[in-house]
């Protein structure tokens, strides 16, 4: 058994790939395995892939058919033969001493999960990402406090779900068949990391950035997701059915499904069909849960966490919230189509 299994998920990563792979080569710690898990690539990838594994017997390809990250996920937790599980996305990368000093501090501190800092890169800038917790070691209610939070907590700072923030002991996956919902396209790690925090008791906080998130253009922040409320709506069935049955874990609950809601909404503005924008705004306005936890929550918090639309959503003042954003779904198709006066 090597010390730390290391999953890549690929997919058609050719422009990013060599240099994560290189960052995984070149660790200053030794006892890993890089389990490359190719999900259907169509460029490149499998030959960047098949140079490593020849370069280095730490490396070792495992291809499927393309069935997206969370499938890739999967398949590498399954084949891992590590004392811990490590993700790395391939359009990332992770500093050279990064998985000594992760497996390091959760050896000795002997954490369920170690969590690492990161570097934030878009095309104009690097920062660094701040915690609300401070460095160390945090068990038993500490670390039980910091799973609530996680709940509704996703405005700086905070804790992000990110798996490749997170080193795992691998019996923990095992003992409770901890795996990514393949059924989820976005935010399945907030559903994977959410079930996980819940089911440890010795976290392990390092505050130095080790690893190098590149944002993409690929973001839910600026491309339409198709079906973002039903699955923010799964995982709040998920969360419901699974975690234990506390007043305060419902209250976080329906701040996260009111927050997600606001996601929701902006998410339908970038929506470019007219009649399929109209049915989603109606579908998220309408919906009888969202509308009981705005009820259930206390006004004060609900106004804290979701201000003004909260208010709204409160009010009863459906109409509003849909004239604001076909107000905000016109401003956006009218900027994606300005080519057309020139």
């Amino acid at each position: 058994m090597c010390k730390v299994s290391i999953i890549v998920p690929i997919y058609n990563e050719e422009n990013t790939l060599e240099r994560c792979l290189n960052s995984l080569h070149q660790q200053t710690f030794s006892d890993f395995e890089v389990l490359l898990i190719n999900d259907g690539s169509t460029d490149a990838s499998l030959d960047i892939c098949e140079k490593y594994e020849q370069l280095d017997e730490r490396f070792k390809i495992f291809t499927q058919e393309n069935a997206g990250p969370s499938a890739a996920r999967n398949l590498g937790i399954d084949r891992a033969g590590g004392e811990f599980v490590y993700f790395v996305d391939a359009d990332d990368h992770i500093e050279h001493n990064a998985i000594e000093k992760m497996y390091d501090e959760a050896d000795y501190r002997k954490a369920d999960v170690t969590i690492c800092g990161f570097y934030r890169i878009t095309d104009k800038t690097i920062t660094i990402h701040e915690y609300p917790y401070p460095r160390g070691l945090h068990e038993g209610a500490a670390c039980r406090k910091i799973a609530i939070d996680m709940l509704d907590n996703m405005t700086p700072p905070y804790l992000p779900p990110y798996a490749w923030i997170r080193m795992i002991r691998a019996d923990l996956l095992k003992k409770y068949h901890l795996r990514f919902a393949e059924k989820v396209k976005r935010n399945e790690d907030y559903l994977f990391a959410t079930e996980l925090h819940f089911l440890i008791d010795r976290l392990f906080i390092i505050d130095e950035p080790l690893y190098n998130y590149i944002e993409s253009e690929d973001s839910i922040t600026i491309n339409y997701v198709k079906d973002y409320w039903s699955m923010a709506k799964h995982i709040y069935h998920e969360l419901l059915d699974k975690l234990p049955r506390e007043a305060e874990i419902f209250e976080k609950l329906d701040l996260m499904l009111i927050k997600r809601s606001v996601l929701a909404f902006n998410n339908a503005c970038r929506n470019q069909e007219k009649d399929s924008f109209k049915n989603e705004i109606s579908e998220i306005s309408n919906d009888e849960e969202l509308r009981q936890a705005v009820k259930n929550t206390p006004f004060s918090k609900g106004l804290k966490k979701a201000g003004v639309y909260f208010l709204l959503m409160r009010m009863k003042l459906y109409s509003i919230i849909k004239w604001h954003y076909s107000l905000k779904h016109w401003i956006n198709n009218k900027k994606d189509h300005s080519y057309e006066n020139y």
